[in-house]
């Protein structure tokens, strides 16, 4: 018998300082726990949509990010949101930095941001609607 993958379990993430870390997941982009943490621990484990998301305090802490053949840089990791737009609006006025609101044709809309660690991450609206095609025409 073959093995199939169902899907992702858990996706590890490398950071120095685990309690900077776990306040900016939770308040910054509202990552629920998966399992208790208690300061002084050297992981966390949170979850985004039934993934684990381990945020493991590492000695050194290895870019998660990478150019593409055009130069842009890349995340490794991309988050979908509800309500993009209000999302970017509300961590700008937070003054978190984050990029430009893209839209790709059929891709929908989104923006990176990094976390205190650097790491890139996408935020996602999901797929466009019809008004949105259009609009983006």
């Amino acid at each position: 018998m073959s093995t199939f993958v169902r899907h992702f379990a858990v996706i590890q993430v490398p950071v120095k300082s685990l309690e900077v870390s776990v306040k900016w997941y939770r308040e910054v982009l509202g990552v629920p726990f998966t399992f208790e943490y208690t300061p002084g621990d050297h992981e966390a484990w949170l979850n985004i949509g039934g993934v684990g998301l381990g945020l493991v305090q590492s000695p050194s802490v290895p870019r998660l990010d990478f150019s593409n053949m055009a130069g842009e840089m890349q995340p490794i990791i991309s988050l979908q949101v509800d309500q993009i737009h209000a999302v970017h609006e509300d961590l700008r006025s937070k003054g978190i930095e984050t990029s430009e609101m893209r839209y790709k044709k059929s891709g929908g809309y989104s923006f990176t941001l990094r976390d205190p660690d650097g790491h890139l991450t996408n935020l996602w609206g999901g797929w466009p609607s019809a008004e949105d095609e259009a609009a983006n025409a």
